[in-house]
C-alpha cells in the first residue's frame, strides 16, 4: 500500500509498504478515506516535536470496515467509521481516574507519533477505536472529530461562567475549533491571529457572538479602560503565555494547548496573589470524543466550512506547504490562505 513515513527532520518517504496484517480477534482493518494533517504533524517534519524514525504519519481519520476480526460486533464490514488515535487501556490508574489521555502503556502506541498512522491507505487497530460515522456526514467533516475532541477535552478543564471575557490566541483550526468548543458552553469571545489570509478564513467560519482581532491589544481594547480584563485565555502557540499573563483579571485561567518547547517565566508570588490558573491539555478523552462526533453531527460546527484544500496522499508535501512547513527548502514559513487540509490516501494524485 501507499504510505507516507516520517524518517528524520524535513525527510519524508512517499512509497510503498507492506499492508498490514489480516485483522485479528478484536481488531478492524479501514481504508483511509480522509486524513487532516494536524499541528503535530507540522511539529513533527520540522523537528520541534519527536516521533519515531520510519513512521507512517497522520491520526486524524476516517474512512471504511474492509475486514475485521473474530469476535467483533460493534462495526461491520463496509461501515464507514471514524478512528479515535488516542490509544488507552482502560486499566492502570491514569484511565481509571479520567485521564485516558494519558494513559500509563500510551507509549509506543500513538498513532502517527509511535506507531504508523493514517497517512496510509489501510490502517489496522483495535475495535474500541473506532465509531461509526453518522449518515450525512462526510468522511473529511468526520475526520474533524478529533482536533474537537482536543478542544473540549480543554474545554472541560476550564471553569467558565457566561460573562467571562475570552481570547484563543491562534487562528489555525484548533483555534477555531476551540472557539466552537467554548461556544459550545455559551461563551463568547475573541480569536486573535496576526496573519490577514488566516483572519479572513477564520471570520467566515467562527460562532455567533466571536470576533477576529489582529492582535492582543486589540482584543484588550474592546475592555478598555481596564488593564487587565481577560479572565480565560487559550494559547495555541505555544509562545505566547508570558503576554497572556499580563493580560489577566483575577481568577484568571491561561489554557497553554500548543506543543512546541517554549520556556516561560512565571512570578509564583503573582500567581498566587492574583489566584491565577495555568493549565495544559492533550488529546481526547472517551467522553470529548464522543461528544465532538455529536457536535459535528448536529451540524452546529461549520466543518465542510474549516476544510479549505483536499489533497491525494502524493501531494502530501505540497499539502503542508500550505501550512507554512516546506520540506524542500527545510523551513517554517507563516501558513498560506488555509484552515483544514485534508489528505484521502485513496484517491488519485490529482485534487478533487
Amino acid at each position: 500500500m501507499k504510505a507516507a513515513r516520517f524518517l528524520a527532520p524535513w525527510t519524508l518517504a512517499l512509497g510503498d509498504v507492506p499492508d498490514p496484517a489480516a485483522p485479528g480477534p478484536g481488531e478492524v482493518l479501514v481504508r483511509v478515506r480522509a486524513t487532516g494533517i494536524c499541528g503535530t504533524d507540522v511539529g513533527i517534519l520540522s523537528g520541534a516535536y519527536a516521533a519515531q524514525a520510519g513512521v507512517v504519519l497522520g491520526h486524524e481519520s476516517t474512512g471504511d470496515v474492509v475486514a475485521i476480526g473474530a469476535g467483533v460486533r460493534s462495526v461491520a464490514v463496509g461501515d464507514r467509521i471514524v478512528i479515535d488515535p488516542t490509544f488507552h487501556c482502560g486499566f492502570c490508574r491514569m484511565c481509571r481516574t479520567n485521564r485516558q489521555n494519558h494513559c500509563e502503556r500510551k507509549h509506543g502506541t500513538e498513532a502517527g507519533v509511535s506507531r504508523d498512522g493514517t497517512f496510509a491507505e489501510l490502517y489496522a487497530c483495535d475495535e474500541r477505536f473506532v465509531h461509526r460515522l453518522p449518515d450525512g456526514l462526510s468522511y473529511e467533516a468526520g475526520a474533524l472529530t478529533e482536533p474537537l475532541g482536543c478542544a473540549l477535552t480543554g474545554v472541560a478543564r476550564l471553569e467558565l461562567h457566561l460573562g467571562h471575557r475570552v481570547a484563543v490566541v491562534g487562528a489555525g483550526p484548533l483555534g477555531v475549533l476551540y472557539a466552537h468548543a467554548l461556544a459550545s458552553r455559551g461563551v463568547r469571545g475573541h480569536l486573535v491571529e496576526r496573519s490577514d489570509a488566516r483572519r479572513r478564513l477564520a471570520a467566515d467560519v467562527l460562532p455567533a457572538g466571536w470576533c477576529v482581532a489582529a492582535s492582543l491589544d486589540e482584543a484588550a481594547a474592546a475592555f478598555a479602560p481596564d488593564p487587565t480584563p481577560l479572565d480565560v485565555a487559550v494559547d495555541t502557540t505555544s509562545v505566547m503565555i508570558g503576554p497572556l499573563m499580563a493580560l489577566m483579571a483575577r481568577g484568571g485561567q491561561v489554557l497553554a494547548i500548543g506543543l512546541r518547547p517554549h520556556a516561560v517565566e512565571i512570578d509564583a508570588g503573582a500567581l498566587a496573589d492574583r489566584s491565577l490558573a495555568v493549565l495544559g491539555s492533550i488529546d481526547t478523552l472517551e467522553n470529548t470524543f464522543a461528544q465532538a462526533l455529536a457536535l459535528l453531527a448536529s451540524g452546529a460546527v461549520p466543518a465542510e466550512a474549516l476544510i479549505t484544500h483536499r489533497l491525494p496522499l502524493a501531494r502530501l508535501p505540497e499539502a503542508v506547504a500550505l501550512l507554512g512547513c516546506d520540506i524542500a527548502d527545510r523551513r517554517l514559513a507563516p501558513p498560506g490562505a488555509a484552515l483544514k487540509v485534508m489528505i484521502d490516501p485513496s484517491a488519485g494524485e490529482g485534487a478533487r
